[in-house]
């Protein structure tokens, strides 16, 4: 779903097959419902996205797959230092990271002032040799860590960034649906902001 948003051209499904890294089959399997949801319309070329229905099905119904509980850390850091050292403690183990909201949002389309970060990562990263503590729950926490064995939330499609000032970002679509996970008024305002430039395809990185 992320991938037909992103995409300005028809795609097969052999290319989103490759794309995602599924079997073909799968791939048809998953378009035929998409189809049937009014999502997809076909073309000689291929599969384009009906975007704004993309959006709203993966709303309701996508969740990031994760493979433990997320973990919750705190540091008064700003939001930006705290993800520049989960980044360089990443490279140290060898983990693969990308970061969603509110960070990822206020470098893309800024609105608001990022108060916690979600971070999606490959493997377990020990936050505390980053200057972080470990937080009681969500509501304490500036850093929230989801791991993932998905290799696809942690690249976003081709079409957008996939870093700003050195901070590796998952896909705005999955910023978008983060947002509006965490909750609050000025997020879903914030979230808003994003749909639209998803929609629009506005989303440039920063020169």
């Amino acid at each position: 779903m992320r991938l037909l948003i992103a995409s300005e051209v028809p795609l097969t499904q052999v290319a989103m097959a490759s794309a995602v890294g599924v079997s073909q089959p799968r791939a048809s399997q998953v378009i035929k419902q998409l189809a049937e949801l009014d999502a997809v319309r076909a073309t000689p070329a291929g599969f384009v996205g009906r975007r704004a229905r993309l959006l709203d099905l993966y709303l309701d119904r996508a969740r990031p797959s994760t493979v433990e509980p997320d973990s919750y850390w705190y540091t008064t850091r700003s939001i930006v230092e705290q993800a520049r050292r989960i980044v360089d403690q990443a490279a140290r183990e060898q983990a693969q990271v990308a970061f969603s909201a509110d960070l990822g949002p206020d470098l893309l389309v800024p609105w608001r002032h990022p108060t916690v970060v979600v971070v999606y990562a490959d493997r377990h990263l020990g936050l505390d040799a980053a200057g972080l503590v470990r937080a009681e729950g969500s509501a304490d926490a500036s850093t929230i860590v989801r791991r993932t064995n998905d290799r696809t939330l942690l690249v976003p499609a081709p079409a957008w960034p996939r870093a700003v000032d050195g901070i590796p970002l998952v896909d705005p679509v999955q910023q978008w649906w983060d947002l509006i996970d965490l909750g609050g008024d000025d997020r879903r305002e914030a979230a808003g902001r994003l749909r639209r430039a998803i929609l629009d395809r506005s989303i440039r990185a920063p020169s």
